[in-house]
């Protein structure tokens, strides 16, 4: 019985090596976790602002809203 418990170990020892290394892996989420002193630093609001600006002016690009403006500002 001794005998069969030990490859039932072996084939355990066998799968662990096939997988991915958690070393490896912890060592990539450190390093994408550090922040830069010399990055850029943008607040939540001002990105919501961004993306929210930007998504009103394609939506009245779309709908024709902006070019009318123009042309009521220009006189074309």
């Amino acid at each position: 019985m001794k005998g069969g418990s030990a490859n039932r170990m072996a084939v355990k020892k066998s799968k662990k090596k096939g997988g991915p290394n958690i070393q490896q892996a912890a060592g990539l989420i450190r390093y994408f976790d550090e922040e830069s002193e010399d990055a850029i630093q943008i607040s939540k609001g001002a990105l919501y602002f961004a993306c929210i600006s930007v998504s009103i002016v394609i939506y009245l690009l779309n709908h024709g809203v902006l070019q009318w403006a123009w042309a009521q500002l220009t006189g074309f």
